[in-house]
């Protein structure tokens, strides 16, 4: 009786447990985009930190740098940073954008009627055409469908709702980015009057260790990015490519979606560079130019392969490759590519979370030994 009498606390306990995490995991949904906005502030805190700290250590004689100014410093660095590279990059999009309207798409079409009469045999044998389709009339089709999917008020509205919620969500970026660079105990002092007092320590050290792990994550994600742009501008200027910095920035930055971007950088900056010399002789044989892109993408690649990322994951995921693939899998069907962005990072403190208070699951346990 008395072991029975203990029972019925204990399935209320868990069942209390997971409604409020159901609750919120749906709140923090429904609130995405401010709660987005939350997280990047706190990650952009994490990253202009050290600089703030230099900053506060430089003296002359009696003068030095105060904590407010040191923060606005720090912040119109970050800001400059991001401003610069979309003040070069936007140019040179526009500029490709032209180039892409240019094209002759029916001198191209019957420059290339022979490979394209092969690959339409192709799909017809093995039956992944009709008969009495051919592979041009299908390509133009799914090109219509695209275009038929917008027109311009609905550009109109989505270029629209798009500037108001960037500047809204910028300015929520750098009001909050302000504030938790300045008062650097303001999330702790939040944290713990939400926090039970016998579960202060553990909390402090979730805290802790993801602002350490968080923050090298992401600089070491920028860091990596910039490299790899540089290096792609270099063996495309040897190359004899046009447009390298936007090529080398596409093909560059991807790498923030492990494993995946790499495709999608790579077909982006292969589009772009195939256009670029398309757009002035429509009928240039564009296999040495895939060849050549090639050799340069993958010599970057296995750079970025053997050298740059186990230095960023060893030290920031601390998880095997495959468990890292799965969660930016899940996280990409969730949120799409702004989830895959952010999963390494959530994961990283999900398993800090994880390890402070379920280590004594197994499962649990397996996945955060190494942190």
């Amino acid at each position: 009786m008395e072991n029975k009498r203990f029972q019925f606390p204990t399935i209320a306990k868990w069942i209390i447990s997971i409604l409020i995490l159901a609750i919120s995991i749906y709140l923090i949904w429904y609130f995405r985009f401010l709660v987005s906005c939350l997280f990047i502030a706190i990650v952009i805190s994490f990253m202009g930190r050290p600089l703030m700290k230099l900053l506060q250590k430089l003296k002359y004689k009696r003068f030095y740098i105060g904590n407010s100014v040191a923060t606005t410093i720090t912040l119109i660095v970050v800001v400059g940073i991001f401003g610069t590279v979309l003040y070069f990059l936007v140019p040179l999009i526009i500029s490709q954008a032209m180039a892409f309207s240019n094209l002759d798409i029916y001198t191209i079409a019957d420059y290339y009627a022979e490979p394209i009469k092969k690959a339409e045999d192709f799909l017809k044998e093995y039956q992944l055409m009709h008969d009495d389709t051919t592979l041009t009339d299908l390509v133009s089709q799914k090109i219509m469908s695209i275009f038929t999917l917008f027109n311009l008020t609905e550009a109109a509205n989505w270029l629209l709702n798009f500037s108001s919620n960037f500047v809204m969500g910028l300015f929520v970026v750098i009001f909050c980015a302000f504030f938790f660079l300045k008062d650097s105990h303001l999330l702790y002092d939040f944290v713990d009057s939400l926090t039970p007092d016998k579960h202060l320590n553990k909390v402090h050290n979730i805290i802790s260790n993801s602002r350490n792990l968080i923050s090298r994550y992401f600089i070491g994600i920028f860091a990596e990015i910039m490299i790899m742009i540089l290096l792609l501008i270099i063996g495309f200027y040897i190359a004899g490519f046009k447009n390298i910095v936007l090529i080398a920035c596409f093909c560059g930055a991807f790498v923030i979606l492990p494993y995946i971007g790499v495709f999608i950088g790579g077909f982006i900056g292969l589009m772009i560079c195939l256009t670029s010399f398309l757009s002035i002789d429509p009928t240039m044989n564009i296999v040495p130019l895939i060849l050549k892109f090639a050799v340069v993408f993958t010599i970057v690649k296995l750079i970025d392969d053997f050298m740059l990322q186990p230095l960023i994951y060893s030290k920031s995921v601390k998880a095997h490759p495959l468990e890292i693939f799965i969660v930016i899998l899940v996280a990409g069907k969730i949120g799409g590519v702004v989830g895959m962005i952010l999963a390494i990072p959530v994961y990283i403190f999900l398993r800090i979370i994880g390890k402070e208070f379920f280590s004594q699951w197994k499962f649990v346990h397996s996945i955060t030994k190494n942190l």
